[in-house]
C-alpha cells in the first residue's frame, strides 16, 4: 500500500488526534498517561505556529514537533507514534526543528542548541543518526502518597506558601544562588523569572518557602495534574551553607502532604543522575524511587 505523508501546523482543532498521540506514546514509554488535556491545550496555545508542526501518515497524526526558546537553548519535543515507522517520523520532525532553529539563528545571529529527551531505544538511535549527542542521563522519581508518615520541622524554621507580590525578588535571588553551579546553568533576570507566574499551571499556594526568622533559606515548587492525579516537584533548593541538615527532607514531606490534600495519588520529579549534591539519595531517603530514566540529547545549530 502506498504511504501518504503530509505536514502542517497543529491547532486546537487537532486536539482529539493530539490526545491519542500522547496517549499512545506515553503508554509505550512510561506505562501510564502523564500529560493532561489541559497541558496539551496550553502547549498548542503558547507556541507560535511555525514552531508546532504535525506529521500526518495516511491521514492520521503520527508525530509532533515543538520548538521553544530559553536563552541559547531550544528545549524541544518530538513525539512520535511508537510503531515500525517511528524512526522515519523522528527524522522528519528533526528536519522541522532544525529549520525553525536555523531561521531564528539567522534572524538573531546567535548560536543555538536544540535539546531533546529520549525515552526509547529507537529514539536514542535515531537522534544519534541525526547528529545529536547524548549529554546527560536523568531519572524520573516517584512517591506514592497513600500512606505518609508525619514529620515535624524544628521550631526555628517555618514553611509558608509563596506570595508573588512581595516575595518574588527574594525567591529569585535564592533560586539563582542555589542553581548557579548546576549542570547547564544560565542566569536569568527577575523579569524573566516572573514569566513563570503567567503559566496556567502556576499556583502560588503550591510553591512553599522555608524560612529561618525573616531569612528565606529554601523552597520547593510544585504543581498538580487533576486528570492524572500526579503532583510534580519542579524545583527544590536549600541555601548552600545550610545543606546536609535534613531541611530538604522536611520540605519534601511537607509538599507530599499538601499534594495529597489536593487529591494527588503520586508525586514525581526529575533529577540529574550526576547531581553533585547527591539529590537522588535525598529523594530516596524521603521515600521516592526511580521510576524510569531518560537521556538528554543536544544538537548545536
Amino acid at each position: 500500500m502506498q504511504q501518504s505523508f503530509s505536514k502542517r501546523v497543529v491547532t486546537l482543532q487537532d486536539m482529539s488526534s493530539l490526545k491519542e498521540l500522547f496517549m499512545n506514546y506515553e503508554l509505550k514509554a512510561f506505562g501510564e498517561r502523564q500529560t493532561s488535556e489541559e497541558e496539551i491545550h496550553e502547549m498548542v496555545e503558547s507556541i507560535p505556529e511555525t514552531d508546532r508542526i504535525g506529521l500526518w501518515h495516511n491521514g492520521e497524526l503520527a508525530a509532533l514537533s515543538i520548538l521553544t526558546e530559553k536563552d541559547h537553548r531550544l528545549p524541544s519535543l518530538i513525539l512520535a507514534n511508537p510503531n515500525e515507522h517511528m524512526n522515519h517520523y523522528i527524522k522528519e520532525m528533526v528536519k522541522e526543528l532544525v529549520s525553525s532553529a536555523r531561521t531564528g539563528k539567522i534572524m538573531k545571529g546567535e548560536n543555538k542548541t536544540i535539546i531533546l529527551s529520549a525515552n526509547l531505544e529507537v529514539e536514542k538511535k535515531t537522534l544519534e543518526q541525526c547528529g545529536f549527542t547524548a549529554t546527560r542521563f536523568w531519572f524520573q522519581m516517584k512517591k506514592d502518597l497513600e500512606d505518609l508518615t508525619t514529620t515535624s520541622i524544628p521550631s526555628s524554621y517555618q514553611i509558608s506558601s509563596f506570595n508573588p507580590d512581595t516575595e518574588a525578588h527574594c525567591l529569585h535571588e535564592l533560586f539563582e544562588e542555589v542553581f548557579s553551579d548546576h549542570f547547564d546553568y544560565h542566569p536569568t533576570e527577575l523579569e524573566e523569572f516572573k514569566k513563570r507566574f503567567l503559566r496556567p499551571s502556576f499556583d502560588p499556594t503550591l510553591w512553599y518557602l522555608l524560612k529561618e526568622g525573616d531569612n528565606l533559606i529554601g523552597f520547593i515548587l510544585c504543581s498538580v495534574n487533576d486528570e492524572t492525579r500526579m503532583g510534580e516537584v519542579s524545583h527544590l533548593g536549600i541555601h548552600r551553607n545550610l545543606r546536609r541538615r535534613g531541611l530538604a527532607h522536611h520540605l519534601l514531606h511537607y509538599a507530599f502532604h499538601k499534594l495529597k490534600e489536593r487529591g494527588m495519588k503520586k508525586a514525581a520529579l526529575s533529577v540529574d543522575s550526576d547531581s553533585y549534591t547527591d539529590a537522588t539519595i535525598v529523594y530516596q531517603k524521603a521515600g521516592m524511587y526511580v521510576y524510569r530514566g531518560f537521556t538528554r540529547y543536544d544538537l548545536n545549530i
